[in-house]
């Protein structure tokens, strides 16, 4: 669950703990008034999650979440670790897919990388995990680092597109839910089919592309940096040409997000509630939107308000989504420093 501006900084001292700083090049350097917009989304954000938490926790009884917790189904909290797990290692895999259409990684690399990401994305504020794992990536093979970001922002938005087809065709099969919902769904659904389309037509055209970028009336430095993105951009792309990598991104997103459903499925029952799959993936296509908004680490108040409102329709009262909220969070948290810290140990390891 996780989302996907992908923020850079010339500088980084903050990666001291992976072992050296890191300076990313010149074209992924962000603009002159960056710190000033970090600090504006700071002063959205908090705001924004206190109210958002505010109306999540209104006429909640404590008591019940409690009760729920605590008499919580080991067996089927085990059963979604294991599949949280497994998401995570499929999530690798598919970046991999694309980092490949530059140069052959192994897998194990790329997964410490990408843990360490998501590990960074979950506890620092600014996604400043996405920093990390283009360092870990880069450090360890001849990938450059601006490639490595634009992989990153590729599989973020399939990954967005995705998930939004896949959830508003499961929230268009549902029955007695409100109308508001149903219209939701059908544009979404049409937006994730336009941008998909868009995602595969784009390599095809990129010496169209090229040609509108030369006649733009911009300066030349900035022509010349807007024409090394879109070129990084189509070479992350290029392998979606390729019919059999194509089928193997899509199989692989589709199992991704069937695991993440899966594990929310494994949550509720775990927790005695009936969650059904095409409702989880409803809630995760919601909550990949609202991860669009400024928010704090870990995306708190947003995920909150999401499963409340998403959840009210299919019988499930605040108490009982709050409690189901927490907990699937908690799970998140414990799977990505897991094998976030494990990533992170294994690149100070190979450094050395």
């Amino acid at each position: 669950m996780a989302p996907a501006p992908v923020p850079g900084v010339p500088h980084q001292p903050g990666l001291g703990w992976l072992g050296r700083e890191t300076t990313l090049p010149p074209e992924a350097a962000p603009e002159e008034g960056r710190p000033r917009r970090s600090l504006w989304t700071w002063i959205i954000a908090l705001p924004l999650a206190a109210v958002l938490l505010y109306f999540s926790f209104r006429g909640v009884q404590w008591r019940r979440v409690g009760h729920l917790v605590s008499g919580c189904s080991l067996g089927f909290l085990v059963l979604a670790l294991g599949i949280g797990v497994l998401a995570y290692l499929v999530r690798a895999f598919r970046w991999r897919l694309l980092l490949n259409a530059r140069e052959k990684l192994a897998y194990l690399p790329v997964l410490w990388a990408s843990s360490a990401g998501y590990l960074g994305n979950f506890w620092l504020p600014a996604r400043a995990g996405e920093l990390v794992r283009i360092a870990m990536i880069s450090a360890g093979s001849q990938v450059s680092r601006v490639y490595v970001l634009t992989t990153a922002i590729t599989e973020r938005v399939a990954d967005t597109l995705a998930l939004v087809l896949i959830g508003s065709v499961a929230g268009l099969s549902l029955g007695h839910k409100p109308m508001w919902l149903t219209r939701l769904a059908e544009l979404a659904a049409a937006a994730a089919v336009l941008g998909t389309v868009l995602l595969v037509i784009l390599p095809l055209v990129h010496g169209a592309v090229d040609a509108v970028i030369a006649r733009l009336p911009l300066a030349h430095p900035v022509r010349e940096r807007l024409h090394k993105m879109t070129n990084n951009a189509i070479a992350a792309m290029h392998g979606f040409r390729n019919p059999s990598c194509f089928l193997q991104f899509l199989v692989l997103t589709l199992l991704i997000w069937l695991c993440d459903a899966s594990a929310c499925v494994a949550v509720a029952r775990a927790l005695h509630l009936r969650l059904s799959l095409p409702v989880a993936l409803l809630l995760l296509t919601a909550m990949g939107v609202g991860s669009a908004l400024p928010s704090t680490p870990g995306a708190v108040g947003i995920v909150q308000f999401v499963a409340v409102t998403v959840l009210a329709p299919f019988h499930f009262t605040h108490s009982d989504a709050i409690a189901f909220i927490l907990t699937s969070q908690a799970m998140s948290y414990v799977i990505i420093t897991a094998l976030g810290m494990l990533g992170l140990w294994q690149y100070r390891r190979r450094q050395r």
